[in-house]
Formats: C-alpha cells, sequence, structure tokens
C-alpha cells in the first residue's frame, strides 16, 4: 500500500468513527484500529483527529460549493438547478452517509464549528452561492421577486438541512423512490408554497 492508498485507508477509518463517535469523544486509537494499522503509522500520516476532521470536512465543503458553482455557470432552469442541489445532497447520504452523518452533527449543529472563523467563511460561502441562484431565478421571472434572494436561500437550504438531520438522527434509509419524492416535496412547497391549492 503506497503513501496516497494509508491517507486514504486513514480518511475513511475517521469518517467511519467520527460519524459512530461524534468528533469529540473519537480517538486516535479508534481510528488507527478501523484503518487497519498501529496506532504510530497512523501518526506518521496525521498528527492529530483536529486535522483529520479539517480534511474530511473539507472535502465536504468542496463537494457543496463545487457543486453550486457548476451550477451557477449552467444555462439549466431555475428549477432543475435547485432540483439538482437536493439531488447532490442525498446522493452523498446515500454514498457516504458517515460524511454527512458529521455535516449533520458536528459542522451544521455543532457550535463549537461556526465559532472559528473558517467554518463561517464556509457557511457564508454555501449561501452566497444559493444566493446568486436565487438572484438568478428572481431575474429570470421564476421565482417570486417580493422575497428577498438571502431569505429565499435560507428556505431552501433550510429544507435541505431539516431532510437530513431526521434523516441522519432516525437513521433511516433512502432509496431512489424515497429520494424522488423528497427532491419533489421540497421543489414543491418552495416553488408553490404549503397553502392547499
Amino acid at each position: 500500500m503506497d503513501r496516497d492508498e494509508r491517507e486514504k485507508a486513514i480518511i475513511e477509518a475517521a469518517l467511519t468513527v467520527f460519524g459512530r463517535t461524534g468528533f469529540t469523544d473519537a480517538r486516535m486509537a479508534e481510528i488507527a484500529r478501523e484503518a487497519g494499522m498501529s496506532y504510530g503509522l497512523l501518526y506518521h500520516y496525521f498528527n492529530n483527529k483536529e486535522t483529520l476532521f479539517e480534511v474530511i470536512v473539507e472535502e465536504w465543503w468542496r463537494g457543496f460549493h463545487g457543486t453550486l458553482e457548476d451550477l451557477k455557470a449552467s444555462a439549466e432552469p431555475t428549477e432543475t438547478k435547485l432540483a439538482r442541489i437536493i439531488g447532490y445532497v442525498l446522493s452523498i447520504y446515500v454514498q457516504k452517509p458517515s460524511l454527512t452523518s458529521i455535516y449533520v452533527k458536528e459542522i451544521s449543529r455543532g457550535f463549537a464549528y461556526h465559532a472559528h472563523s473558517r467554518g463561517r467563511e464556509k457557511f457564508n460561502r454555501l449561501f452566497e452561492l444559493c444566493t446568486d441562484l436565487m438572484d438568478e431565478g428572481q431575474e429570470r421571472g421564476a421565482l417570486r421577486a417580493d422575497i428577498q434572494s438571502k431569505y429565499l436561500s435560507y428556505i431552501f437550504l433550510g429544507a435541505i438541512d431539516a431532510f437530513l438531520s431526521v434523516m441522519i438522527l432516525g437513521g433511516e434509509t433512502l432509496n431512489p423512490t424515497r429520494e424522488k419524492k423528497i427532491i419533489e416535496a421540497i421543489m414543491k412547497v418552495f416553488l408553490e408554497g404549503a397553502v392547499a391549492q
């Protein structure tokens, strides 16, 4: 196993351990066991669990920000872009549930993370990118213009976050049919409201 493969194995092990125990209760010895390597070898690659956590969190933000940046550059309709954001987040829930668990428990709900300037910058960037998409939707006439675009972002991202939280904290599984229903529900309520028609 070369260096890159070992680093990946350690990161995957840390994802599993952080997802299972949370950051505070995670121990480097447990991550080493999960990775199938010695405690000393683990420290050869990562100095502490904080460094590992930063690497994992950066993966979350890189994917989320990158998705929104790609959609911002796309010519697709606003509705398609918004549905794709929900689809992206749900796909991470399916592919990497531990990463989603870390996001919900440690980042989105973790006050210590928000207190750090890097954490605030990452959240601010997420809301900026989403607000840009809402601005574009208003300019195209796809979204109502009587609500500030930043408030539309809060409502939209808040709905996604709420679904993720309930699924993670409830240990729920997600199949393609349920994923489709969640996307449709968020989109319908976001675009049309919850008032009976």
